[in-house]
């Protein structure tokens, strides 16, 4: 589709350009024919590499621009936002409800925490708490969206730690009791969860986040602070500029050096105006310029289409299932997939988010339907699942009567003697003791996401699987 998208607009942009065949299109001679010929095979290379381009390099860009649009504390901010200074952390105090309209897909399981570092003037030490008595995890993301360190529960365990987070290729000395953890880009974005056992648990939660800790290696010496940036430079090229996406692209490239085959990679761009000195748009004529711009387009749907891809996912009972958020290898439709609304995804070995937008016969599911998943046991995890609805329309959590958005390991559910039990999904209190396994949906269509904290080998093997949701009529 696409293919046959770029051959109509290269062939009219050429068209509707070229002298030589404006003047003798009617005359159809060879000129005209080897004219047209080159200007559809130059504007076919510009298209390809625009596409190229922007797999690579949107998922650095968006990283870039998190990075600063988490460090924006300009306005006021609410409870639930973890934005901070940069080398802060910022804590999000309590869990989303359907009236905060700026937390689409929000968890109902653990408060977020967030911190950009900047380690190019010098390391910085992570420290985490005693944890014991509930999950916690703080992911550690290069600008290329590449998860390269777990610390919390499953990987680092419960104890106390100190981690020094130095810069590429740093050759200092480590103070004792440190691991030294090498970052592959001088700005680093950790991303934490910590779990919450119940909203009466807040305080306790609290306690924990105000115990990750952030302290530049001078300091953490006891030497004279070193004087580094507070804030980051401001996004670069203009707000109204169509190819605006290549001019920050360049502008990134430039502060997160490339290795040598990215190197390689890069150098191709060079035909398109991209290169290590910045993006020239000068250099493209008009026709160059469109058919970027179309090349963004058309790699956006790409990327959108990889929810889809049957080599990125797996599907059981309507269920979509990634085992690949932390391990993109060359695939960068999917790194810029994740980045994009999977921002901060983790890899299987410490969650799995299962998703639907259908019932086990492929229907959307709707409000206006009764449905029921039947489980034979609770998912066998290390730490914790839940069962999360959100309105198709408009992303967010669902409002209802008994406040209840999502179920999971802590709630109170009617089980069966042997373990088995029902949850029941619809929009209406349903009748009877089915009330204690109900969960809310809303009067539209839905989706219903499903978080497995460390799960076990039968889910990785997807041995164990969520259940199928059954209609009712």
């Amino acid at each position: 589709m696409i293919k046959s998208h770029l051959a109509k607009v290269v062939l009219a942009i050429a068209i509707a350009t070229s002298p030589v065949c404006y003047a003798e299109q009617s005359s159809q001679n060879t000129q005209s024919e080897q004219t047209l010929t080159i200007q559809q095979s130059l504007l076919g290379e510009t298209y390809s590499l625009g596409v190229n381009a922007y797999l690579w390099g949107s998922a650095l860009v968006r990283m870039e621009q998190i990075s600063r649009q988490y460090t924006d504390i300009s306005s006021p901010q609410a409870d639930t936002s973890y934005r901070a200074p940069l080398n802060e952390f910022g804590h999000a105090r309590r869990l989303s409800s359907p009236a905060d309209k700026d937390m689409p897909t929000a968890n109902r399981d653990t408060l977020y925490s967030s911190a950009v570092l900047d380690v190019s003037e010098e390391p910085i030490v992570l420290s985490v708490p005693d944890v014991e008595d509930r999950y916690f995890v703080i992911n550690m993301f290069d600008m290329w969206h590449n998860l390269f360190q777990y610390v919390g529960t499953r990987e680092t365990g419960s104890l106390a730690k100190e981690f020094l987070i130095v810069p590429p290729g740093w050759k200092g000395e480590a103070p004792r009791n440190t691991k030294v953890i090498e970052a592959p880009t001088d700005k680093v974005w950790l991303w934490g969860r910590t779990q919450v056992l119940g909203e009466q648990d807040y305080a306790n939660v609290h306690a924990v986040q105000d115990k990750y800790e952030i302290t530049p290696l001078s300091e953490y010496l006891g030497r004279p602070a070193k004087q580094v940036a507070t804030e980051l430079s401001a996004r670069p090229g203009q707000e109204e500029d169509a190819l605006r996406f290549f001019t920050e692209l360049a502008e990134y490239v430039k502060q997160n050096p490339l290795d040598e085959r990215q190197q390689a990679l890069f150098g191709q761009f060079e035909k398109i105006g991209l290169t290590k000195q910045g993006f020239d748009a000068t250099k493209l004529s008009p026709e160059m310029q469109q058919v970027l711009v179309q090349a963004m387009t058309d790699a956006q749907q790409i990327i959108s289409a990889q929810v889809a891809n049957p080599n990125t996912l797996e599907v059981k009972d309507g269920w979509f299932y990634a085992f690949e958020l932390d391990d993109f290898g060359d695939d960068n439709a999917l790194r810029s997939l994740v980045a994009g609304p999977y921002l901060g995804g983790q890899g299987p070995n410490e969650a799995i988010y299962p998703i639907t937008y259908t019932d086990g016969k492929g229907k959307p599911l709707n409000g206006g339907q009764g449905y029921k998943m039947s489980f034979d046991k609770a998912p066998p995890v290390g730490a914790f699942w839940s069962l999360t609805v959100y309105d198709a329309k408009t992303k967010l959590l669902v409002s209802n009567e008994i406040k209840r958005y999502s179920v999971n390991n802590l709630t109170d559910l009617d089980k069966n003697a042997d373990g088995s039990f029902d949850i029941h999904l619809q929009h209406d209190n349903p009748a009877g003791n089915k009330s204690a396994n109900w969960l809310p949906t809303p009067e539209g269509n839905f989706y219903v996401l499903a978080r497995l904290y460390i799960p076990s080998k039968e889910i990785l093997e997807m041995k164990w699987t969520v259940p199928a949701i059954q209609n009712l009529k």
